[in-house]
């Protein structure tokens, strides 16, 4: 369920700090989650050390990887689950791609396992995104895995210069 010939979505692992360190560190787009400091690696060890449930915690980040043509798995990017809502069967969908990797398929290939998972395994009703209005590799990404653009809600974000809007997109499992 969470793997293809070229694709797999895992659990972290003590060796995804360096991932982590570098994605959740990169101050520029903080201000497209709620992160306002840099996180250390220690903290980010703990983190991936620690035990990750979804019904707990709410939220679930997955490692996303590519098997490269010496067919050994490469680490790509991640995907994530958040404000999981058990009563309404549905959750927030984020992805990252390493800026090394990006426009080669892989965020549509990493969204497609992530929906088979929620949709098949956790059961959930729908997935939703909320994109920033301006930022078109991402809309083109969600339009591309079917979400359909359901509405626009300004000034939603507060961003480095000024505030910003954002589409939300939804995604309903029709299985």
């Amino acid at each position: 369920m969470l793997e293809t010939s070229t694709y797999r979505l895992r659990a972290l692992e003590p060796e995804d700090v360096v991932w982590l360190h570098k994605w959740e560190n990169t101050s520029s787009i903080w201000w497209l989650g709620s992160t306002l400091t840099p996180y250390s690696q220690a903290t980010l060890l703990k983190f991936a050390e620690g035990e990750h449930d979804i019904y707990k915690d709410k939220q679930l980040r997955l490692m996303l990887d590519y098997k490269d043509t010496e067919q050994a798995w490469k680490t790509v990017g991640a995907v994530d689950l958040y404000d999981f809502d058990i009563r309404n069967l549905r959750a927030g969908v984020g992805i990252a791609i390493d800026e090394a990797e990006r426009n080669n398929g892989h965020a549509l290939a990493g969204l497609n396992l992530l929906h088979e998972y929620a949709f098949k395994h956790l059961g959930l009703h729908q997935l939703y995104a909320e994109v920033p209005a301006d930022h078109q590799p991402s809309i083109n990404l969600f339009q591309k895995a079917e979400y359909i653009d359901c509405e626009l809600r300004k000034e939603w974000v507060k961003g480095t210069k000024k505030w910003c809007d954002v589409v939300l997109f939804q995604l309903l499992n029709r299985d």
